[in-house]
């Protein structure tokens, strides 16, 4: 699949920003300077309805070296333009901005983004927490790649049976560009088709990822996407779209 030309750019935050600028300004969607950390200026983007009805919370970049999923994020709200003003969003469109330019994981004092929602220390993790305390949210998802990735797969928490049931949807809907990881056991879970199930009561011992931050608190279904980072990043990029449009079925 051969890129379009500004997929050269995928590292480039300023870039991405002037993309999602130009999006909101189609779209009638807000986007919001947040914060300003190691010299780069963070962003969320709202809808008129955001805050108003059970909200869509959908979040990008947190580790940079995954441009399938700031790019995919990009691309699937890009294609939905004409009725995203008329959903409940709330959407962070790169956690990491110093890690994405970089291609690094980590942010810029060496931490993993993805493991400090407990007691965060990172001002941008402790605005969204603080913005969306008193929200109630219908969904979140939060979108990664992985370098070990054999196929796409999710990971959905469930306690006591509490899952969203769409799962298996999910992951077939990215069939058409990249098949569901085969393997059996994925980071040490099992996994079947492409879907792992933890049954999380505690935070990991190396720190509270982000999504199971938001499904402890706000007992919401929760998703976590993830694609092969050795894949060509077209076909990355448009399995990222097709799970999130399977996923926010409006």
């Amino acid at each position: 699949m051969s890129l379009p030309i500004e997929l050269y750019r995928s590292h480039d935050y300023k870039f991405l920003l002037q993309r999602w600028r130009k999006l909101c300004k189609e779209a009638g969607l807000n986007m919001r300077q947040i914060a300003q950390i190691n010299g780069y200026s963070h962003y969320e983007v709202v809808s008129p309805l955001t805050g108003h009805c059970p909200t869509f919370y959908l979040s990008a970049g947190i580790h940079g070296d995954e441009t399938g999923a700031t790019e995919g994020l990009l691309k699937w709200a890009k294609l939905n333009a004409h009725w995203l003003h008329k959903a409940p969003l709330l959407i962070y469109p790169c956690l990491n901005p110093w890690g994405l330019e970089r291609n690094s994981r980590l942010d810029a004092c060496g931490n993993d983004l993805n493991r400090a929602w407990e007691k965060p220390e990172n001002p941008l993790i402790r605005h969204v927490i603080k913005r969306t305390n008193d929200l109630k949210l219908q969904f979140v998802i939060t979108l990664h790649e992985d370098f070990d990735g054999q196929g796409v797969y999710l990971y959905e928490p469930s306690v006591g049976g509490r899952r969203n049931g769409k799962a298996e949807e999910i992951v077939n809907a990215a069939r058409p560009f990249i098949s569901p990881d085969p393997r059996g056991m994925i980071d040490g879970r099992k996994a079947r088709h492409g879907i792992i199930r933890p049954r999380p009561t505690n935070p990991p011992d190396d720190g509270m990822p982000e999504a199971l931050y938001f499904y402890l608190k706000h007992k919401c279904s929760t998703f976590t996407f993830e694609t092969p980072s050795e894949f060509a990043l077209g076909l990355r990029i448009e399995a990222q779209v097709a799970m999130i449009g399977e996923a926010i079925d409006i």
